[in-house]
């Protein structure tokens, strides 16, 4: 029996050698490089030649930088390798802005080393460029953001500042330095309390950042009094929370502090100025009822209001001075419409708040927003952290739906929201918008997968959103207005514009419950299908 192993020829060191760098050429996803000593390519690996939009890499022998890239970055490439050359001195890990010739511009990391022969003569250069394009433009992100909050917390009357475990400060804003009685940064930096304030307030403060940065509890709101200089109590509102690092361990605290001194001393004539304060007060719903459309987007874009494919209506009845029913039209293109109406737990400013924050979502995916069920779905996501945080439930009733004027169709998800009706031209019969399987608030369940419904949505057609404050209004005997009578009004509406669909609906509500105020707030929406068509086509000024 031969024995085959003696057929086999190992390797040569040389061989092996040659192999492995072609392995390493054809597979390493960095662009790996040789030039002349003027600059020419004379071997790359493919990474290299797709990296400058080449067919091959054997396409850019023969030819430079200056083929591929803008004169100004060629020019500084050329600059570096001739300064390799004539000093022997290699670049190792240099920063690039790369600027092709079609504009585009990439970053890169750069390593160049001179290239010699077997005598140790150079004769030109090797080099290896890694893309850090993604990384640059998340550092210049993260520096945005950081300047960001830096002008934020600088400009904001309150004291803020960070502390490390060692209660020293690492951060303070402009109004916290003011109160140490120091201009720069540099000045707090490793510093504590007791250093600016010696005596029993210090001591105070340090004994309040312990318990906080032991776990023991958070300081939110506390009410903190002292002696000035001149001998006169001042008073502040601090909160201390710990803040944590990439493994959940506390690394510090941020502490916030407002000077109500003022606020202390005026606490006996409140009553003077109730009227100012419901005068700001009412200011906020002025505000808040700013967000409402004043007009109304045109489908296509451009065209009149008379010729436009949607036409909307709506009326908003708010109970308290800040409520947490409102709606949002979204112009997506010109046959395509976005619908929110949103219901969001409870009055006040916390319902005010968080009205803010799911407009801001749905505006920020703006003509992103075709697909309802990624849109509640964002929503959801904005809403559980708060629960997850706070330990306080926050939730809210949201439809989103999209018009395509051109399919004529309604695409929509519903997140608990009571049904919007569809009142059928064709036939004068209601169809309700809601899933077979009901589907959860937004915020009660993490990551929440809510399903897409589609249906018709024929020229003549109106829908009618609208939030459970019309279903809820009761009548002396207690008995709620309810989706029947709403149905049936809806049906009794036919033909009539949705200004006056919702005028009728508001004030047969108000007949039933025998008053003219509701219990909760009230939010209707309308828009109509007119089947009208218009195409917008450019105008030529040629004579």
């Amino acid at each position: 029996m031969s024995d085959v192993s003696a057929n086999l020829v190992s390797p040569t060191p040389e061989s092996l050698d040659s192999a492995i760098l072609l392995v390493l050429m054809a597979t390493i996803p960095d662009k790996i490089y040789f030039k002349d000593l003027h600059s020419r390519f004379v071997r790359n690996n493919p990474a290299h030649a797709r990296s400058l939009g080449a067919t091959s890499p054997q396409f850019v022998i023969g030819k430079s930088d200056a083929d591929f890239f803008s004169s100004a970055h060629a020019e500084r490439a050329l600059a570096d390798e001739q300064t390799i050359i004539q000093t022997g001195q290699p670049v190792i890990g240099k920063i690039e802005r790369l600027t092709l010739l079609d504009g585009s511009i990439a970053w890169a990391s750069t390593t160049k080393m001179p290239w010699r022969d077997s005598s140790g003569r150079i004769i030109g250069t090797f080099g290896l460029s890694r893309d850090i394009t993604a990384t640059k433009i998340a550092e210049e992100k993260l520096t945005e953001e950081r300047n960001l909050l830096r002008t934020i917390i600088d400009h904001i009357p309150s004291r803020i500042y960070i502390k490390d475990t060692a209660s020293r400060y690492i951060l303070n804003n402009r109004a916290h330095l003011a109160l140490l009685g120091v201009e720069h940064q540099a000045e707090a930096v490793g510093r504590t309390t007791a250093d600016f304030f010696p005596g029993e307030r210090g001591r105070q403060a340090l004994d309040d950042d312990r318990q906080v940065l032991e776990g023991a509890t958070t300081i939110i709101s506390h009410e903190k009094s002292d002696f000035g200089a001149e001998g006169d109590v001042h008073w502040a509102l601090t909160t201390k929370v710990p803040f944590h690092d990439v493994n959940q361990r506390i690394a510090g605290l941020v502490g916030i502090s407002h000077d109500i001194t003022r606020r202390k001393q005026a606490e006996d004539a409140l009553k003077l100025h109730t009227a100012a304060m419901e005068t700001d007060v009412r200011m906020a719903r002025q505000i808040q009822e700013t967000f409402l459309p004043r007009s109304y987007p045109v489908f296509p874009r451009g065209v009149p209001a008379e010729a436009s494919a949607l036409r909307f209506a709506h009326r908003y009845i708010p109970t308290t001075t800040l409520g947490g029913d409102f709606f949002q039209i979204v112009q997506l293109d010109d046959v395509k419409c976005g619908i929110l109406i949103c219901d969001v737990m409870g009055h006040g400013v916390r319902a005010g708040l968080l009205t803010a924050l799911i407009r801001g979502v749905v505006a920020e995916l703006g003509e992103r927003a075709t697909d309802p069920a990624r849109v509640l779905a964002e929503i959801n996501h904005s809403l559980t952290p708060v629960l997850e945080q706070t330990g306080q439930p926050v939730f809210a009733t949201a439809f989103f739906g999209v018009i395509d004027t051109a399919a004529s169709s309604l695409t929509y998800s519903n997140a608990g929201h009571p049904p919007p009706l569809i009142l059928r031209a064709a036939v004068n019969s209601v169809i309700r918008l809601v899933p077979s399987d009901p589907e959860p608030a937004a915020g009660l369940i993490h990551d929440f997968q809510y399903s897409r419904q589609e249906t018709a949505f024929d020229p003549g057609d109106c829908l009618l959103a609208y939030t459970d404050g019309i279903l809820e209004a009761a009548n002396p005997a207690g008995e709620i207005f309810g989706e029947e009578r709403l149905i049936a009004q809806l049906v009794g509406s036919r033909g009539l514009a949705g200004s006056l669909v919702c005028d009728r609906l508001v004030r047969a509500t108000e007949a039933y419950s025998a008053r003219l105020d509701f219990e909760d707030d009230v939010c209707i929406v309308t828009i109509e299908s007119t089947g009208t068509t218009c195409v917008i086509r450019p105008v030529s000024y040629d004579i």
